[in-house]
């Protein structure tokens, strides 16, 4: 085992801990002990990433992503000839390609991502011929087999024919088995974990099993803190909710704009949610109204949540057509959240309590 590997794990920690100046400090200590380390290249370009995203904005996020991955494919390429039983490059080169895909998920261009995605496969499937027990290459297969599964028909096709298994549970069970068992990846598997079964699946018991961990690992998290407190929400355990609501406040009053603004953004939504339980509708169709207003997340699937919320207030008040335009917008956005089949349901028939 690489002596680099305190740094590395300390570098993992401040990274998920949103102290990315000290994640970097980590990985330079990393770079000196180890210069060779597998993980380290990859882990900076997570960093680098997410802090551009967070202080610069998702298209200067997008640039450093294009400009490292120039730089780290023939690093890892030079590598694995180097090193042709070391598991961990390809794995990390395959690692690497992914993170372009998620550059066309961003912008839904849906066959970028099985193509960029078909890249990083290949890579990864060297991993597994050369270690079939390390248990990190579950994260990058799981996540691609359940994202195809969730493509329309003439993708999951074209991954078909590029080898990529698109079946939802074996891709579910992949991501469990690495955030079960892996060295590195069972973070972000947990993380993609409860993204799927809080949003997707709507299997919130399940949700909540993966995200009591990341809290409890991560409190400077916002977002887990926030992906957990939904889940207290969708299982309407509210007064857990309360409990946890006065630390995530603070996240929307400080920090660099965008992520201040997505934390607030959610925040308002925790409370429309409750506000609904409470059959407060004019309250819900405010804080929806000022998520609407004011959105400006990367991804517009918590935009139509907040139109389809509003939309049931408007049917329950009687202005049906108020509701009908709201479910056209939660309709017409291009993503594969459950909300969008139920709001071209909710055009033609009317929200009932």
């Amino acid at each position: 085992m690489s002596p680099a590997n305190v740094h590395v794990k300390s570098g993992i920690h401040n990274l998920y801990s949103y102290q990315f100046d000290n994640a970097i400090i980590s990985l330079d200590s990393a770079l000196t002990v180890d210069p060779h380390h597998p993980v380290q290249p990859f882990l900076r370009l997570a960093v680098n990433w997410l802090q551009a995203q967070t202080e610069s904005g998702y298209d200067s996020s997008y640039a450093v992503i294009e400009q490292k991955v120039k730089n780290l494919v023939p690093w890892y390429k030079e590598h694995i000839s180097q090193y042709p039983d070391n598991a961990e490059y390809p794995l990390y080169l395959g690692s690497v390609y992914g993170m372009k895909a998620r550059i066309s998920l961003a912008k839904k261009n849906w066959l970028d991502v099985i193509i960029s995605g078909y890249r990083g496969y290949n890579y990864i499937n060297m991993a597994k011929d050369l270690d079939p027990q390390l248990k990190d290459i579950y994260m990058p297969f799981g996540l691609m087999e359940y994202y195809s599964c969730k493509m329309p028909g003439s993708i999951q096709f074209i991954a078909g024919l590029f080898g990529i298994n698109s079946d939802c549970e074996s891709g579910l069970g992949k991501l469990e088995t690495a955030a079960d068992e892996s060295y590195y990846s069972w973070i972000e598997s947990s993380n993609v974990l409860v993204y799927a079964y809080l949003y997707i699946e709507k299997d919130y018991h399940s949700a909540l099993k993966w995200a009591k961990p990341l809290v409890d690992q991560f409190p400077q998290n916002p977002m887990f803190l926030l992906l957990y407190a939904e889940t207290l929400a969708k299982l309407k355990m509210w007064n857990e909710l309360d409990e946890i609501l006065p630390d995530i406040y603070p996240y929307t009053q400080q920090g660099p704009h965008l992520l201040r603004n997505e934390c607030h953004l959610k925040y308002q939504y925790l409370l429309a949610m409750k506000e609904f339980e409470n059959q407060n509708y004019e309250d819900v169709i405010n804080l929806t109204t000022n998520i609407i207003t004011d959105y400006q997340m990367e991804f517009d699937w918590l935009l139509g949540f907040a139109h389809i919320l509003r939309g049931k207030c408007y049917d329950i008040k009687g202005e049906r057509i108020l509701a009908i335009m709201d479910y056209k917008i939660t309709a017409s956005l291009d993503n594969k959240y459950p909300e969008v089949i139920e709001a071209e349901a909710l055009i033609d028939t009317a929200y009932k309590l």
